[in-house]
């Protein structure tokens, strides 16, 4: 079994690892967003975590795992959660975040609209290959077949309709 000041140095080496990572968002944070470049999320993610794994890796090579330990370290990463989704929930509601989220998001577009369309070329290819109908001929057809259904529906009506006329024309 462990000894109290071991997982108190452990916990205590958690804390200074969470509030540097919280200086960090703060730093972040206050620096004016580039005018021109697109942000790149995993320029500040990348320092964060690699802190994090380093930090965890020497806290688990020096302290063997106990239950005490365990306990405390699912406290923390409850903490450890809720103080991110705090600092997360936060963020992400700036009007700073949504115009970096839709550079990204159009950024993404972009780069990604010709290799959409190059997959969807190959794809008909293949598909023609195949002798199978693409999503656009199955659509096409479906669409006629709705058409002709209305067609049908009308021709039912005018026909019940001139039915309906004749019938009462008759003598009874």
């Amino acid at each position: 079994m462990v000894d109290g000041p071991v997982p108190n140095q452990l916990f205590e080496q958690w804390r200074k690892q969470f509030e540097e990572g919280a200086q960090a968002w703060t730093r972040l944070l206050s620096q004016a967003p580039p005018t021109t470049a697109t942000p790149d999320p995993t320029a500040f993610w990348r320092p964060v975590l690699d802190q994090g794994v380093q930090t965890w890796a020497k806290l688990f090579a020096q302290t063997p795992a106990t239950p005490e330990l365990l306990t405390q370290w699912k406290q923390f990463l409850d903490q450890w959660i809720e103080a991110w989704s705090k600092v997360l929930g936060q963020t992400m509601g700036t009007e700073q975040f949504a115009k970096a989220m839709g550079q990204s998001l159009d950024q993404f577009l972009v780069t990604s609209a010709p290799a959409k369309k190059i997959v969807d070329q190959q794809i008909e290819q293949a598909l023609q290959a195949l002798n199978l109908p693409s999503r656009s001929q199955v659509t096409a057809v479906a669409k006629q077949i709705v058409e002709l259904e209305d067609r049908i529906e009308r021709l039912e009506d005018s026909i019940t309709a001139v039915l309906r006329h004749l019938a009462n024309k008759e003598p009874p």
